[in-house]
């Protein structure tokens, strides 16, 4: 659905009522909800309560494209609001849908004009659609067709937008010692790849920030095998990886927004997690990046390894803060369900900072605590320096935030969004927001 300031004609026009003004079809609308007013043979009319919030404009957005789309109109008009950016941001990501799979139909896309948004916001909510459409793609995109290597030539068309890309594969990834990247892919026969997205600060480097993602673009759980129920949608377990590349494909349009003096990169460790004659084994030993050893309990505890090695590349390279996202334990999903990130940060200015991201992006995180007796469990009963499992799902998210805590030297913080890249299999794209509106607040 592009964003326009203005139509020749519409097929479908929103307005909004207030309680004073309902009429025998507006009667008893809710906040969030549309609804159909008036057909006829020129254009369609519908109504909506005026959003009092930006999170009801979106909700009206969200409402507003499904209308749109169950009456195959392709031009759209919205009134005016307070809240038009919010409402546009969330028309076009509802209109939004992967047709790459399916066979081609003469349904329209959408175009949206909103009054009274202006050019800068509209440029903003277009950059950041970019971003998010790019974000659901890749994670949409099943696993014989986006792996470690394809997944790193998706990365590269950033190129084309004036951002400097490095991908470094398995030979190299060995020789920088990430021992725990290459133990994790080394089941399939695709290898893994570390990309590295960088937007350089204009003028003078002041800070470096370093948004990083994790990229397992196959998660069989390896010899800790899933169950087949609990293996089916693995190919967004790279929701993370997705999250970061999004940001910069819309930094890339926004960048003249970024703060002088910031350079802002993303890494992304990709490696697919298969079984296979090479793949590590429940009691293997590796050495990481960072010089710590660590045996393996749990094959599928692997997204933790690969954000370990990338996370200590990011520091070495002179990251000054660090945000990573993963979709990393199912019991994030038990603790805080779908809609809601677990937040975990050594530093409460980067939560801050966090916190208001989300805020302003409409995507909600709660803080959890960085607890330090749990990492005991990881350090007890094994002949390295920590284990990557004790095998015990209570506390496991706040226990995997630990581990990650172990591989970094800078202000940091980790965002869990199990359950958050996907619903139902569509993807959403979550984190781009947020990740966007730390960089632009920095």
């Amino acid at each position: 659905m592009p964003l326009v300031q203005k139509l020749e004609r519409a097929d479908l026009t929103l307005s909004f009522v207030g309680p004073d003004d309902a009429d025998r079809v507006t009667r008893d609308l809710k906040p969030g909800e549309v609804r159909l007013r008036a057909r006829s043979d020129s254009h369609d009319e519908a109504a909506a309560l005026a959003p009092a919030s930006p999170d009801e404009a979106r909700e009206v957005g969200a409402a507003l494209a499904r209308l749109a789309r169950e009456l195959r109109a392709g031009a759209v008009q919205v009134a005016a609001t307070p809240h038009a950016a919010a409402l546009a941001g969330a028309a076009l990501s509802g209109a939004w849908q992967d047709t790459r799979y399916r066979a081609p139909t003469d349904r329209p896309e959408l175009t949206l004009a909103a009054d009274g948004l202006d050019s800068a916001e509209a440029d903003r909510v277009t950059g950041l659609h970019a971003g998010v459409t790019f974000a659901r793609a890749l994670t949409s995109a099943p696993a014989n067709v986006l792996n470690p290597a394809t997944l790193a030539r998706e990365a590269r068309r950033l190129e084309t937008l004036g951002l400097d890309v490095d991908v470094w594969d398995g030979a190299d990834i060995t020789a920088r010692g990430m021992g725990l990247l290459a133990a994790v892919a080394a089941g399939s026969t695709h290898g893994p790849r570390l990309i590295r997205v960088t937007i350089p600060a204009r003028g003078e480097v002041t800070q470096v920030l370093a948004l990083v993602g994790k990229g397992i673009t196959f998660d069989t759980g390896g010899y800790s095998m899933k169950p087949p129920a609990g293996m089916y949608g693995m190919k967004n377990d790279m929701g993370g990886a997705a999250a970061v590349l999004g940001a910069m494909r819309a930094l890339a349009d926004l960048r003249a927004h970024i703060p002088e003096g910031t350079e802002v990169r993303a890494y992304v460790a990709a490696a697919e997690n298969m079984v296979g004659p090479d793949a590590m084994r429940p009691g293997d030993i590796y050495r990481a990046a960072n010089g710590l050893h660590v045996e393996i309990t749990n094959t599928d505890a692997e997204g933790r390894l690969v954000l370990a090695d990338t996370l200590t590349v990011a520091c070495q390279e002179g990251a000054t803060e660090l945000v990573d996202l993963a979709t990393l334990t199912g019991v994030k999903i038990s603790a805080l369900g779908n809609d809601i990130a677990a937040l975990f940060s050594s530093d409460p200015a980067l939560t801050d900072r966090l916190k208001a991201a989300s805020l302003a992006a409409g995507e909600l995180v709660w803080e959890l605590p960085l607890h330090q007796p749990y990492l005991k469990a990881f350090q007890k009963g094994t002949l390295a320096d920590l284990r990557n499992s004790d095998m015990q799902p209570a506390g496991g998210s706040i226990k995997a935030a630990l581990f990650l805590q172990q591989f970094v030297t800078r202000p940091w913080a980790h965002l869990d969004i199990a359950g958050n890249a996907a619903r139902e299999e569509n993807a959403t794209g979550w984190g781009v927001g947020t990740l966007v509106e730390y960089v632009l607040a920095r």
